[in-house]
């Protein structure tokens, strides 16, 4: 893995006071040998269901036994152990959503392969094997985790490691001796010695390998970092910190979780929290939390709930429309009640911002600003100064950019924006895009306007709706429905032929993607496709929104679907 770019990785998360050996129950195997997975946004499992110790601590999970969420797809066992996956089934069809027959004490969901556990103990992966990562060597194991393209298990009988797949970085070139835990990140791996005292080897660009002193009961790497819980319940992480997905909380905790740029933990009476770039905090006791691609718990029924997505537990909620803005996504629903996930910590919503109901929302940087049904704005997130203050008046739309908004006035149809924003043109105007440094707009005669920092001219024409990209890309719908881009883009990002109702540009510092809908309701994305964000299912949708490293859709049935 080259420095600075992003790719997707696995973790291991254990329990605290767990003893690493082969379990002779599912229960407890499951609570001992925690899953793992891996991804951007990196996925590590743990399970609860053993340590509940009856006086309100962490809850019990009667339906499934694990949950692991890895790159781009999340698998769970049931209590029959029967593995279950969904998500992204892998370039070519790699298959790592495509467990085998029979039955597992343990799952570990990594990049394109998952490995798990069968009860005597054997290993068995599937999915990419490019590096290896899937060719198990024999024997008998008490735990398994898969990385982003290596794979780790612990020997029952002497608690030594072994390791497969890529090795560019030393990742398994494990030290000699006994571990009481491992854990597979994205070009590094960590465990715990019988000691407590934590070990890191292979890729150490961003100091991932500097284990603090001390006695550790648990351990989890993700991608470019480690978090691991000290004896004392207290969280300690290390290596990159460059989404805040580093840094340390007080317990006490049980369980940790890393992904790609954000950690997960739960506390030993069951309440979890999420830092880093998508933190999330959950009202609810849950028994285990898994941090990938998704992040996934367990919850006290002992059914699969996602941050941002569907799993098969959940009865998909209905929505309008949605908008995803760089780390977080929010939905209107059809009573026009607000939902959001998957966002900063910094964006919790104040209850009083999102009472009652919304004609539209549109999801900025760190803010978010909503169009009541009487006209009004309100918007809640980080709103520092003229931002925390929206102009009053009606409103038919907003659109919300890089710490800054605009909205349409109903009277005249003239522009408002407030925050760090560029003076607006004048004139009357259909519709508002908020981008990065600039503005687009389509006036009332169709014809489109930028504006801002480093604005490109739209070409000449007619056009029925733009959205301002987050960098210097832009794309339109023309009247005749093609679809028009412009501003800094190469050649392989230039837009597909055919009609289309919708466009949505997104993107982040590596490069930016756009999706739009076509006229008969498939979607077509171009574009930079790192994270698969400009990869969309099949199916036909009603609406698309593009998001930092991620895009969002509305299937013509209401349901939200996110890649």
């Amino acid at each position: 893995m080259e420095p600075g770019h992003n790719y997707y990785f696995v973790v291991v998360a254990a329990q605290i006071g767990v003893a690493w050996s082969k379990a002779s129950n599912l229960v407890t195997a499951i609570a001992s040998a925690a899953p793992s997975g891996a991804e951007s946004g990196g996925q590590s499992t743990a399970s609860a269901t053993d340590t509940d110790t009856g006086d309100g601590r962490l809850p019990t999970a009667p339906g499934y036994s694990a949950v692991s969420a890895g790159g781009k797809h999340t698998c769970r066992l049931d209590a029959a152990g029967i593995a279950t996956c969904w998500g992204a089934n892998g370039d070519a069809d790699k298959g790592q959503a495509d467990p085998p027959d029979g039955a597992f004490i343990a799952i570990s969901a990594g990049y394109e392969h998952t490995c798990g556990l069968r009860p005597d103990g054997t290993a068995v992966c599937w999915g990419d094997n490019s590096s290896g990562q899937s060719n198990v060597p024999s024997g008998s194991y008490t735990v398994i985790a898969a990385g982003y393209s290596h794979t780790y298990a612990l020997n029952d009988t002497d608690g030594t490691a072994v390791c497969w797949g890529r090795n560019e970085y030393g990742q398994t070139d494990v030290p000699p001796g006994a571990f009481t835990a491992i854990t597979a990140g994205g070009e590094h791996s960590c465990g715990l010695r019988a000691d407590g005292a934590a070990v890191c080897w292979g890729d150490h660009h961003y100091g991932q390998l500097d284990a603090p002193e001390g006695r550790y009961t648990a351990i989890s790497a993700g991608e470019l970092h480690t978090c691991a819980i000290r004896d004392n319940g207290n969280i300690t992480c290390w290596g990159s910190d460059a989404n805040g997905q580093a840094g340390g909380r007080l317990g006490p905790f049980a369980i940790v979780s890393t992904g790609h740029r954000h950690t997960c933990a739960i506390t030993t009476y069951g309440y979890a929290s999420c830092w880093g770039d998508r933190g999330i905090s959950l009202d609810d006791r849950i028994a285990s939390i898994s941090a990938g691609g998704d992040t996934c718990w367990l919850d006290g029924d002992g059914k699969v709930a996602c941050a941002g997505s569907a799993s098969p537990d959940t009865t998909p909620e209905l929505y309008a429309s949605i908008s995803t803005g760089f780390y977080r996504t929010c939905g209107l629903r059809a009573d026009g009640t607000v939902a959001c996930w998957s966002g900063s910590q910094y964006w919790k919503a104040r209850p009083a911002e999102t009472e009652g109901t919304f004609q539209s929302i549109s999801v900025g940087e760190e803010h978010t600003c909503g169009v009541r049904t009487d006209g009004r704005i309100a918007c809640w997130g980080v709103t520092r100064g003229e931002l925390a203050l929206p102009p009053r008046g009606a409103f038919q739309s907003v659109s919300s950019g890089w710490g800054y908004s605009c909205g349409i006035r109903t009277n005249d149809k003239g522009l408002v924006c407030w925050g760090d924003a560029f003076a607006p043109p004048e004139g009357a105007f259909r519709s508002i895009s908020a981008g990065y440094y600039y503005a687009c707009g389509v006036r009332t005669d169709n014809t489109a306007v930028c504006w801002g920092d480093g604005e490109a001219t739209p070409p000449e024409g007619t056009f029925q709706s733009v959205s301002a990209g987050t960098y210097l890309y832009s794309c339109g719908i023309q009247t005749d429905g093609a679809v028009a881009c412009w501003g800094d883009y190469e050649l392989e990002r230039a837009p597909p032929e055919g009609a289309f109702q919708s466009v949505s540009v997104g993107g982040e510092l590596e490069g930016e993607h756009a999706c739009g809908v076509r006229t008969d309701g498939t979607v077509a994305c171009w574009g930079y496709n790192e994270h698969w964000q400009a990869t969309p299912p099949e199916g036909t949708f009603r609406s698309v929104s593009a998001g930092f490293y991620y895009t969002c859709g509305i299937r013509t049935d209401g349901q939200v679907v996110c890649w």
